[in-house]
């Protein structure tokens, strides 16, 4: 797979100039746009580039820039669902192929139903994450209004916002790098405009329509988009196939290996895709004491020791909720230092887990606890 995907432009059918990445080799999976995205600098971000390397294996993958943000047009256009299942099928027409496959994360997944469901020739398989079918039914609306309402008055408190939405369990740089990201990729007017069009979408009359073979990857306490959905997109969709993974975070590139492996096995059509790896790993973690390691289904992981500190205190914990203070009190020996550095120390240990790191669960406002056996 190439370093950096290539940067490419077309023209859609309302005369804007769109922005698409493309990259890999295999059979094409096109990534309906989200909320805001930006192709290029997307790259840049190392959770999200080894996501989708390890999501891309053995694909081409696609994914474009709307109008208004990223590298597209700048656009005052008031936008609709029509306009955004036109864009994708602009795209698909400029692309070429015969058959493809659709990942629709968040609220790509409306236009990727009326696409699969106008193109049951084309589309093969889809596969939605963490998406909905019916906007209105994410949240009330008077916290749609609210949160709106904040980005319109000042972006940078909306961007805030947003983040802590999308990465619930991060610890304060990761937010802050992520509302910047945001900042980066378009202005507040579209911002707004986009997360009233997300609330506004509705293609739960279309469900019926999609022939693809189907499967739904969610977190059970993905904040964003409710797992709730992510049930209506599988009862409404014939044959699709559920698996939920533990977790709060609504992007996917944040401790997101069993997510990408399933997706990746899913689109290759390899036997392995409908697993829910996360959760069921738990069962095979253990701390080694006398080597200060962990055992992973068997394989080793070499631990720093604060990583092993934090690890001891979660297991003998058997269970209980380890606070923030008694880690620092414990493991650093410095009780009064903040808590930054041990939500980053955790962040860490997941990453080095893997689909294991789900055994690390957390207590939003309280600590953290161990809940593999």
């Amino acid at each position: 797979m190439p370093n950096a995907p290539e940067i490419c432009f077309f023209e859609d059918r309302l005369g804007n100039s769109v922005a698409y990445s493309s990259w890999g080799e295999g059979p094409l999976v096109i990534c309906p746009a989200w909320w805001v995205s930006h192709v290029e600098r997307d790259w840049g971000q190392d959770d999200f580039r080894n996501f989708f390397e390890a999501f891309g294996q053995g694909l081409r993958i696609v994914r474009y820039d709307r109008p208004g943000v990223g590298l597209s047009d700048k656009s005052s256009r008031k936008r609709t669902l029509a306009d955004e299942a036109g864009l994708l099928e602009d795209l698909a027409a400029h692309l070429g192929e015969t058959q493809y496959a659709l990942f629709a994360m968040s609220c790509g997944g409306p236009p990727a139903v009326i696409h699969a469901g106008d193109h049951p020739d084309r589309v093969n398989r889809l596969c939605f994450l963490g998406s909905y079918p019916k906007g209105q039914a994410i949240c009330p609306p008077e916290v749609q209004n609210a949160v709106r309402a904040t980005i319109e008055a000042h972006w940078g408190l909306g961007s805030r916002a947003m983040a802590d939405i999308f990465l619930p369990d991060e610890d304060r740089q990761t937010t802050s790098a992520f509302a910047d990201y945001q900042r980066n990729a378009t202005d507040a007017d579209t911002a707004a405009a986009l997360l009233k069009l997300t609330y506004e979408m509705d293609a739960s009359n279309r469900l019926g329509d999609v022939k693809a073979e189907t499967l739904i990857l969610h977190r059970r306490n993905d904040r964003a988009i409710p797992f709730e959905s992510a049930r209506a997109l599988a009862k409404g969709i014939s044959g699709a196939r559920l698996v939920a993974f533990e977790g709060g975070a609504h992007v996917p590139w944040v401790n997101g290996e069993a997510i990408a492996h399933a997706a990746n096995s899913f689109f290759r059509g390899r036997a392995d895709a409908p697993s829910p790896p996360t959760e069921t790993s738990t069962k095979d973690v253990r701390l080694d004491i006398e080597g200060r390691q962990l055992i992973l289904a068997g394989e080793t992981v070499a631990l720093t020791p604060l990583e092993f500190g934090v690890m001891q205190e979660l297991t003998a914990a058997k269970g209980a909720v380890v606070t923030r203070d008694e880690f620092l009190q414990r493991v650093w020996k410095q009780p009064f230092e903040g808590s930054n550095r041990i939500d980053s120390l955790i962040r860490g240990l997941r990453r080095k887990m893997g689909a294991h790191g789900a055994a690390i669960e957390t207590v939003k406002g309280h600590g953290y606890r161990f809940v593999a056996s």
